[in-house]
């Protein structure tokens, strides 16, 4: 990865300069007014920019950067904030490249044309649903789905199902443009995400894998959604860092910089090792998945967790360093928070990743 490192590093420049001109406040606040906001005009000008071939080869027409291009601008995003379909539809995309079978739909996700979501989970669980509620009878499948990040704004939907002819796991690519979908958009803490819940009735869905292959596939996009999203929350994080150390530096009280007091200084040093921490723990999943080793998924999972706990605890704490103006309409600190919380839920609860991550520990080298 060494010998590309200038390549990454032009593609973050360049995504930064974008994000900074188009993703400013104002532009974040709008979104938060209505239920299943979709940020369309950021989606444009990174569809504009390739972002969404990032991952692919040039055999699918994409830009050859791999999975570590995704993370790098999904880290960006995070910095500022900023809510795109990016991870969702470039792990939908890895999954039909992957597959052996003839997908029309691929060229659709590269160009952006169209954006995917993830599906993968089912209302009342923490984690993936294994054994899901949706019911697929061999042509079409009927059921509903958790709270999905993007269900309101995509054309196209990964969905694990349950198989009436086999009683087995199916993984599914479903067409949301169907009339028997119903679009549930639902008020949630960072309504920028364009969440809702997925309702079919005999909707047609084209079958991508069934039993152990269904769930080998499964795990794999959300192995590669955890790390990106990882890489997201990890961005976040550093800008909850950043802004409380600035706040810190300018707020006076008692004739001096709030920094210089030790409760301060404690909560910025707190927040500076759970970011380093979830930092490593993403490279090395990152790493693990390019070379293809059997511990990466072990390592997304472990990843998911520190990262979630990097920025949830972080965008707590600069509400705290900031004080009541914190949480103000005006403020970003209230931002981050919203955001650290939806990604904390979309992918399935820190605790159902702990268990994934204990059910695959053997695959972890151990230190001699």
């Amino acid at each position: 990865m060494s010998e590309h490192t200038e390549e990454y590093e032009a593609v973050r420049d360049q995504a930064r300069r974008y994000l900074d001109d188009t993703a400013v406040p104002e532009h974040l606040k709008a979104l938060l007014e209505a239920p299943g906001s979709f940020d369309t005009v950021l989606w444009a000008g990174a569809v504009e920019q390739g972002w969404p071939a990032a991952a692919l080869p040039e055999l699918h027409d994409g830009l050859g950067l791999g999975w570590r291009g995704v993370c790098v601008l999904a880290e960006e995003l995070g910095r500022k904030c900023a809510s795109l379909p990016l991870v969702s539809s470039a792990a939908v995309a890895h999954i039909l490249a992957a597959s052996a079978q003839d997908q029309p739909q691929l060229a659709q996700l590269v160009s952006g044309a169209r954006h995917a979501c993830l599906a993968l989970c089912q209302s009342g669980t923490a984690g993936l649903a294994l054994r899901p509620a949706v019911r697929w009878s061999g042509q079409a499948i009927t059921g509903s789905t958790a709270i999905t990040a993007f269900g309101s704004s995509a054309a196209l939907a990964l969905v694990p199902a349950w198989s009436d002819q086999n009683n087995a796991l199916v993984l599914l690519l479903v067409e949301l443009d169907h009339a028997g979908v119903q679009r549930q958009a639902e008020p949630v803490i960072d309504n920028s995400r364009a969440a809702a819940t997925l309702h079919f009735q005999d909707v047609p869905a084209q079958l991508l894998a069934e039993g152990e292959a269904a769930e080998t596939l499964l795990w794999q996009a959300a192995g590669l959604a955890a790390i990106g999203s990882a890489f997201e929350q990890i961005g976040g994080a550093q800008a909850c860092l950043d802004l409380a150390r600035d706040f810190a530096l300018e707020r006076k009280a008692f004739g001096q910089p709030i920094g210089r007091f030790q409760a301060i200084k404690s909560k910025l040093a707190d927040i500076y090792i759970r970011v380093e921490l979830a930092r490593g723990c993403a490279l090395d999943a990152l790493a693990a998945f390019e070379d293809d080793r059997p511990d990466w998924h072990s390592l997304a999972a472990a990843t998911r967790v520190a990262a979630t706990d990097a920025y949830e605890i972080s965008a707590r704490e600069t509400i705290q360093t900031h004080g009541a103006i914190g949480v103000t309409w005006e403020a970003m600190p209230h931002h981050h928070y919203r955001r650290s919380r939806s990604l904390a839920l979309e992918l399935g609860a820190s605790a159902a990743w702990r268990e994934r991550l204990m059910a695959t520990a053997a695959f972890i080298p151990t230190v001699q």
